[in-house]
C-alpha cells in the first residue's frame, strides 16, 4: 500500500526534477501550465504603458478643460474691467473712508427728498469687516437689503419682492428677472444690493482660479464650467444694468457693541452681522454722489427700536422671529434718525435767512 501511494507521485516528482534541470540548463522556468515568466513581464509592461498612456491623455483633456474655462473668464475680465470693477474700486474706496475715524457732515444744497428715491447702491458691513479688503469683500458678497433700507429708500416703480414666480435659482426666472433673497423671480430695484456686483466679480477672484487650478477631475471642472456659464448669462447682464443706472452709493458700518459680541442663537446659524443688528448699538452712515465721487453727508447714529404687537395678548415667537424683528427694528430706527437729520438739514438749508430779500 505505502510502495503504491509512493508510486502515485513519482510523475509529478520526475516532472519536477526535468523542470529544475532546464531551468539550470536554459536559465528559464515554466509557470502554471507551462507559460514563460516573460509572457507575465510583457503584460505588465503592457498594462503599465497603458495605464500611463492613459494618465497622460486623462491630463491633457482636463488641462483643455481647464484653459477652456480660463479662457471664457478672460473674456469675462474684458467685460467687467471698464464697468463693474470700477464701481467696486470706488464704493470700497468710500467704505475704508467711513471706517475711518471722522466728522459729521452734510453737504448743503442737496435735495435729500430726490437723493433718497434714486436709484442707490447699497452696502453693509461691520467695522471690524470693513478695515480690510478681503474680509470686506466676503462680508459684501452677504449684504442684503433689509430694516434700515425699507425706512430710508424708497422706490416708487418697485414691485413687492414676494409676488413673483417661486424659484430655486436665478436660472430659472425670465431675462433680466434675479430669484432673489424671498425665493421670487423679481426685476432688481433700487437699492441694489452690492452683493450683485461681488457675485458677479467671485469668479476673477484669485481665490476661484485657484480652486480651478487645483480641481483633479473632470466632474469638478464642468461644476465651474457651469457656474461661469450661469454668471456670466444671468447675474453680470443685470449686474451692468442696474449698477449703471445708479447714481448714489449707501454705505452702513455697524460697530460692535462694547461689551462684544451677543451669543448667537441655539436654534440655527447666526451671522456675526445680524449678531450686532439685533442688538442696540452704535453705526455710521455715509451717503455719496458717485458720477461726481463727491461725500453728501456723514452721519453717526444708534440703532436702536423695538416692535410692539397691537392688541391684549402678544403671539408666543420663536427665538429666529424675535431675532428678525428685533433687527428690523433697530435697523429701521437708525434709518429713521438719519432720514430726519438729513430732511430737516435740507429744509434749514432752503428757509431764507432773516434779513434776506
Amino acid at each position: 500500500m505505502k510502495q503504491k501511494f509512493r508510486n502515485r507521485g513519482l510523475p509529478s516528482l520526475k516532472e519536477s526534477a526535468v523542470d529544475r534541470r532546464r531551468q539550470l540548463v536554459t536559465g528559464r522556468a515554466r509557470v502554471g501550465g507551462g507559460i514563460p515568466p516573460k509572457v507575465f513581464l510583457w503584460g505588465l509592461a503592457f498594462l503599465l504603458v497603458s495605464g500611463f498612456i492613459y494618465f497622460r491623455r486623462a491630463q491633457a483633456e482636463l488641462e483643455e478643460q481647464r484653459n477652456a474655462i480660463f479662457n471664457k473668464q478672460r473674456a469675462t475680465a474684458q467685460l467687467l474691467s471698464p464697468k463693474l470693477i470700477p464701481l467696486r474700486d470706488t464704493v470700497e474706496k468710500y467704505v475704508v473712508e467711513l471706517s475711518k475715524p471722522g466728522k459729521e457732515s452734510i453737504a448743503s444744497g442737496t435735495d435729500f427728498q430726490k437723493v433718497l428715491s434714486s436709484p442707490t447702491v447699497y452696502l453693509r458691513v461691520r467695522l471690524d469687516e470693513a478695515r480690510d479688503r478681503t474680509t470686506l469683500r466676503k462680508a459684501a458678497a452677504e449684504s442684503l437689503r433689509d430694516g434700515f433700507t425699507s425706512c430710508l429708500l424708497r422706490d416708487e416703480s418697485a414691485s413687492s419682492p414676494t409676488a413673483g414666480r417661486s424659484c430655486r435659482e436665478s436660472t430659472e426666472c425670465a431675462p433680466g428677472e434675479l430669484c432673489n433673497e424671498y425665493k421670487k423671480c423679481s426685476q432688481p430695484s433700487s437699492p441694489f444690493n452690492m452683493r450683485l456686483l461681488y457675485r458677479g466679480l467671485l469668479i476673477l477672484s484669485d481665490e476661484w482660479t485657484r480652486e480651478v487650478k487645483e480641481a483633479g477631475t473632470d466632474t469638478k471642472l464642468l461644476a465651474y464650467d457651469r457656474s461661469l456659464d450661469a454668471v456670466t448669462r444671468v447675474d453680470i447682464p443685470i449686474a451692468i444694468e442696474v449698477h449703471q443706472r445708479a447714481r448714489y452709493a449707501l454705505v452702513v458700518i455697524d460697530e460692535d457693541p462694547k461689551e462684544g459680541l451677543p451669543k448667537p442663537l441655539s436654534e440655527e446659524y447666526e451671522s456675526a452681522a445680524e449678531r450686532v443688528q439685533r442688538v442696540t448699538h452704535a453705526a455710521r452712515v455715509g451717503l455719496w454722489d458717485i458720477q461726481e465721487d463727491a461725500l453728501l453727508a456723514r452721519l453717526d447714529g444708534v440703532a436702536d427700536g423695538e416692535l410692539r404687537a397691537a392688541g391684549t395678548r402678544a403671539p408666543e415667537l420663536t427665538q429666529k422671529t424675535q431675532a428678525a424683528r428685533a433687527r428690523l427694528a433697530k435697523s429701521c430706527g437708525l434709518a429713521l434718525q438719519i432720514k430726519s437729520r438729513l430732511l430737516a438739514a435740507a429744509d434749514a438749508q432752503a428757509v431764507p435767512s432773516p434779513g434776506t430779500p
